[in-house]
């Protein structure tokens, strides 16, 4: 199920991202500052991470976001994944703690099942919230790939 809303948008003059869940203003204004940069390209991967976390002394998680520009120019959040450390009998390993996976429809939370997406949107919301908040303190460092069209 697809959950639309006029929340979900932000338009500039060719600009607009889009997901099937409410997005925090905040959000949209830091991924259309990543996106205006690099105007001619299909896609673009953003991957945040912060050098003091480790799976010892934990921190703020890694995270990785793609977007996708559609035909009709506007962009599409396809998915958000926050990373953790779990321990396995080889040692710690890097996965999935929280998976937005919008081109799926699906949502995934460590130790949980997996759901439809429109049953993460209060976690989505204060996911954005904390997101945005870590950023502007300058928590995380990004390497961004693009692809081009």
């Amino acid at each position: 199920m697809k959950i639309k809303s006029n929340r979900l948008k932000r338009k500039t003059p060719h600009l607009t991202i889009t997901c099937d869940l409410p997005i925090f203003k905040p959000f949209i204004t830091l991924l259309a500052n990543i996106i205006e940069r690099h105007p001619k390209v299909f896609s673009i991967t953003l991957n945040y991470s912060n050098a003091d976390y480790t799976a010892e002394t934990g921190g703020y998680r890694p995270v990785e976001i793609r977007l996708e520009r559609k035909q009709d120019n506007r962009w599409y959040i396809c998915y958000v994944t926050e990373f953790t450390y779990t321990s396995t009998p080889f040692g710690q390993e890097s996965t999935y703690a929280i998976d937005f996976d919008f081109s799926r429809g699906s949502g995934y939370q460590l130790g949980m099942r997996q759901e439809p997406i429109a049953a993460y949107g209060p976690l989505y919301s204060l996911w954005q919230r904390n997101f945005c908040r870590y950023h502007s303190h300058d928590i995380y460092q990004c390497k961004t790939r693009i692809e081009e069209a």
